[in-house]
């Protein structure tokens, strides 16, 4: 998850630095619903800018979604609280995206 993370940062700083300040600045809010805007932009960018985002996301939608509704739920409580009920879900999405990341990298080694 860190390449993505890096290739997206890379690419889509600005976006990805409204998005943050957004929800940094709403964090006792409802920042999934302030930051929406920023989320979307941020999402466009990536989409065009990192090819491998848009299969990543396919693959692994399941794992996003679970990772998601856990933050909805817990994301407003303290972070080790967030860490017991959200660890799995994101450890499971990180395997989710180092496994497709190795896949398309096998993809394009056979090339």
């Amino acid at each position: 998850m860190d390449f993505s993370f890096d290739a997206v940062a890379s690419k889509c700083a600005h976006q990805m630095a409204q998005y943050q300040n957004c929800v940094q600045a709403n964090v006792n809010g409802d920042w999934s619903a302030i930051c929406r805007e920023q989320g979307r932009a941020l999402t466009r960018c990536a989409d065009e800018s990192v090819p491998y985002l848009a299969e990543m996301k396919r693959a692994c939608f399941t794992h996003i979604e679970a990772y998601r509704t856990c933050l909805d739920t817990h994301g407003s409580k303290p972070d080790d609280v967030i860490e017991a009920e959200c660890g799995d879900k994101l450890k499971k999405l990180w395997e989710c995206t180092d496994k497709t990341k190795n896949e398309i990298d096998a993809r394009k080694e056979t090339k």
